[in-house]
């Protein structure tokens, strides 16, 4: 199943480019659809609450089916139940529940939510990219060097250090580089992958290839490219690289599918069908090289590399594994970057030897002032990098970029894991 609309959804966050910044004191109108697919989720959804009557993630993705019908005693009514749910989920920032963010009602749910949700913050400042207007998706970092990378929706790849100086490692423009989103280093051969998706308009993407794009970091020259198979479609996302045989995987978000690299090869390969991880995102492999665990819209995927089966991980009632952006693993855990369904958290997943069932979470950061859409991370040793505020929802897909006195520098934080 797809978790309510896939665009809505999984590709929230550039979607959010509609909306107008926080702050702005205008109401905003509500205008319903008339989507037959709306109706399909919603009676899909309805069949699933009756299952599961208090699962949080089945309300939420409820009530903004709701809210895309207008229908706003239906969404408040649903949004009350969210808020007495376990899960701490919170509509404040989503863009569908815009128009009802001035009702009181609205606003006295948020507010339950946060009294009950209390913020934690224990990350400190690592570094920071000065280029406010960069939006940047993902990020990745190269512990040998000290460096850290992101990609930027201007179809470019920078890099900063300890030393705050910023330089581009691709240029706009070059390469055939279209918006760039998930970002890793493979430390063993110091290369950097990034995916590159063809995501906006046709006149702004010409020229440009959907695939994966490896870089020597020795040289900073472009070594391979891995172009999408024309039949695919829908959006590459993020990306993990198997540290023995260097063998990459990526997402596809709205297929619910994943690619990967094969050895003779410059195109990539179907490695999971269409619909096997609904909303595929964020993906890691576990330490032994024998899993890859694949964020969906619901669930927390655990793939075996060698059959190629996928199974949610299992879980308690009150562990939310839903909407999880960056994901990596750690320690016999994983550690996500949550959106979508909340404003934006790091949650790490503590699991059993088998790696099959999730036996607890813990919230590791949320309500950060400084958060403004924390997207994706990168693991250095005993902690995580992340970046805190992309601001992808100031950016609007072919427009002019907001003036850089409305943004702010990019801020990438290090939450501290620590073996357990």
């Amino acid at each position: 199943m797809r978790f309510a609309s896939d665009t809505r959804f999984c590709l929230w966050i550039l979607l959010l480019a509609t909306l107008g910044l926080p702050g702005q004191a205008r109401a905003i109108q509500c205008t319903a659809t008339n989507s037959p697919e709306v109706d399909s989720e919603i009676l899909h959804l309805v069949q699933l609450r009756n299952i599961h009557p208090d699962d949080p993630v089945v309300l939420y993705n409820l009530a903004a089916d709701y809210a895309e019908k207008c229908d706003t005693a239906a969404t408040l009514k649903l949004l009350r139940q969210v808020a007495d749910a376990k899960g701490g989920l919170d509509p404040s920032e989503y863009r569908g529940f815009a128009y009802l963010r001035d009702m009181s009602e609205f606003k006295a749910i948020v507010a339950d939510i946060r009294l009950k949700n209390k913020a934690r913050i224990q990350s400190e400042p690592a570094f920071i990219i000065r280029e406010p207007n960069l939006f940047p998706e993902g990020m990745a970092y190269a512990s040998y060097s000290g460096r850290v990378y992101a990609g930027s929706v201007q179809k470019k790849i920078v890099w900063t250090d300890t030393t705050g100086e910023l330089h581009d490692l691709v240029k706009a423009g070059e390469d055939g580089l279209a918006y760039v989103a998930g970002l890793h280093v493979d430390e063993t051969r110091k290369e950097l992958w990034a995916v590159s998706s063809r995501f906006g308009e046709a006149a702004e993407l010409a020229g440009t290839v959907q695939g994966l794009f490896k870089y020597d970091l020795r040289t900073s020259k472009r070594v391979a490219t891995f172009a999408a198979p024309n039949k695919s479609s829908g959006f590459l996302n993020d990306v993990a690289v198997v540290p023995s045989t260097g063998k990459a995987y990526v997402t596809n978000t709205l297929e619910g599918s994943v690619y990967c690299t094969e050895a003779g090869s410059r195109e990539l390969e179907l490695f999971l069908a269409p619909g096997a991880v609904a909303g595929a995102n964020g993906i890691t492999v576990s330490d032994d090289e024998r899993i890859l665990f694949v964020a969906g819209d619901f669930d927390i995927y655990r793939v075996d590399l060698g059959t190629k089966t996928s199974v949610p991980l299992q879980k308690t009632s009150d562990v939310i594994d839903a909407s999880i952006d960056g994901l990596y693993f750690y320690r016999q855990s994983l550690v996500g970057i949550q959106n979508a369904i909340h404003p934006g958290r790091v949650v790490r997943f503590y699991l059993d030897p088998s790696l099959t069932v999730i036996t607890r979470s813990e919230i590791l950061e949320t309500y950060n002032p400084a958060f403004e859409n924390p997207t994706t991370g990168s693991l250095d040793g005993d902690s995580l990098l992340f970046m805190a505020n992309t601001q992808l929802h100031k950016w609007r897909m072919g427009q002019p970029l907001p003036p850089s006195s409305e943004l702010h520098d990019i801020q990438i934080l290090r939450v501290a894991l620590g073996p357990k």
